[in-house]
């Protein structure tokens, strides 16, 4: 189910942003504009249970989707909830500035890729959710709103 909700929040960026709250410098940093919402906030959370629920390989699962969509709202919040906390966790092993530097770029850092790695080894959703939120500091709360590059002790 949880590959289903990532997929979703690939194949629909433009109300993912929505529903993770879009800021201002990350629109202009992406050069696009800022996505607001149109709808309220259940009426995505409701398109992505959809998503995950209305093709779940247990027939009762389907059944149960069909009759009750509301009710399946919440479990889609938890989720999202619960990944946010595993991808904190995974970020604190990396650091403030890991936390905020693209997968490619830990990846090109010896004394970075094989924490990645271990992540990934356990958290394999970790690289898509940092796509998404690396720079929300409302979902990456390990992250240094510091340039990732800038060496303070170096300057100091």
């Amino acid at each position: 189910r949880t590959a289903r909700l990532i997929s979703w929040c690939k194949t629909y960026p433009d109300t993912r942003i929505k529903l993770f709250s879009d800021s201002h410098q990350e629109a202009v940093n992406e050069g696009r504009r800022r996505q607001q919402m149109s709808v309220q906030k259940e009426v995505y959370f409701q398109q992505v249970a959809d998503a995950v629920f209305t093709h779940d390989h247990d027939p009762h699962i389907r059944q149960l989707y069909a009759q009750y969509p509301s009710v399946f709202v919440k479990p889609i919040k938890s989720r999202f909830q619960s990944l946010r906390k595993k991808y904190n966790d995974a970020n604190k092993t990396l650091g403030s500035t890991g936390a905020g530097l693209t997968a490619i770029e830990l990846r090109e850092r010896p004394d970075m890729k094989g924490l990645l790695d271990k992540i990934l080894d356990t958290f394999p959703w970790w690289e898509d959710l940092h796509g998404f939120w690396r720079t929300n500091p409302s979902y990456n709360t390990v992250f240094s709103t510091a340039d990732p590059g800038q060496d303070f002790a170096a300057e100091a």
